[in-house]
């Protein structure tokens, strides 16, 4: 079913709820020189439109962004390529649960959309060797905004990611992990629905008609639905929130 996962994604922008302007915003609350020789690494980059906002915002920096899935770091080569960014961002086949990446070597550990793969506090935990002194960590991860979510919500969300929880207890885990909390703030709605589940939903509607008889595709379409509808009834309860925070 993979392959049918990638062709829902396939040629949009955003693979998670984002935009520009929210990537911009929680670069901006950074306290990084933006014209020092940066290290910044990218973890969990997908077809790179963070990636390509990074080095945007810090033109001296070098970064390396790593992601497993083959087409999209294709993608992001054609990019990178394209902007003649070669010397400046490294993109490379590696796995977050793998890195074996020099101690205290990056100035800024970027994963936006991802932690959630590894755990939000096993993130916080194992990324943070990697970066040097006084060196950033920033996330976008999802977060119940409120402290009675519906049923429904919590039913789904309970089996789709077990370390969904408040803002205040992910700042908590953030502070008990010994970094520094540095910021905090809510997507918008148009995250998730400008930049994400219309792109997508265009997408779901052409595989509904393109595989009519096919079971696997049918039940990704199915799935992918499910989580819009559950967005679109209850987007009071929950959202992806970036998070900063500095190592002590």
């Amino acid at each position: 079913m993979s392959k049918y996962f990638f062709e829902a994604f396939e040629n949009l922008v955003r693979l998670a709820p984002g935009s520009e302007i929210s990537t911009k915003k929680a670069i901006s609350m950074l306290d990084l020189p933006v014209k020092d020789n940066l290290s910044i690494l990218d973890i969990g980059c997908g077809t790179g439109s963070h990636t390509m906002i990074l080095a945007e915002m810090f033109p001296s920096a070098h970064i390396i962004a790593i992601d497993t899935n083959e087409g999209f770091l294709n993608v992001l080569k054609r990019k990178v390529d394209k902007g003649r960014l070669e010397n400046r961002v490294t993109v490379r086949n590696v796995s977050m649960f793998e890195l074996e990446f020099p101690l205290e070597n990056f100035d800024l550990i970027w994963a936006e959309g991802t932690i959630y793969i590894a755990g939000f506090q096993n993130g916080l935990r194992n990324w943070k060797k990697y970066l040097k002194s006084g060196g950033y960590l920033v996330c976008s991860e999802i977060s119940w905004l409120n402290n009675k979510p519906s049923l429904e919500c919590k039913t789904f969300w309970e089996t789709a990611y077990q370390e969904m929880d408040k803002i205040v207890n992910k700042i908590k885990h953030i502070e008990e992990n010994n970094y520094c909390y540095q910021f905090s703030f809510v997507l918008p709605k148009e995250d998730w629905t400008d930049q994400y589940y219309v792109p997508l939903e265009a997408n779901l509607d052409k595989m509904l008609e393109k595989y009519q008889q096919n079971e696997d595709a049918l039940k990704v379409v199915q799935m992918l639905r499910e989580e819009i509808e559950l967005y679109y009834k209850y987007s009071d309860d929950y959202s992806y929130v970036f998070y900063g925070m500095k190592k002590k």
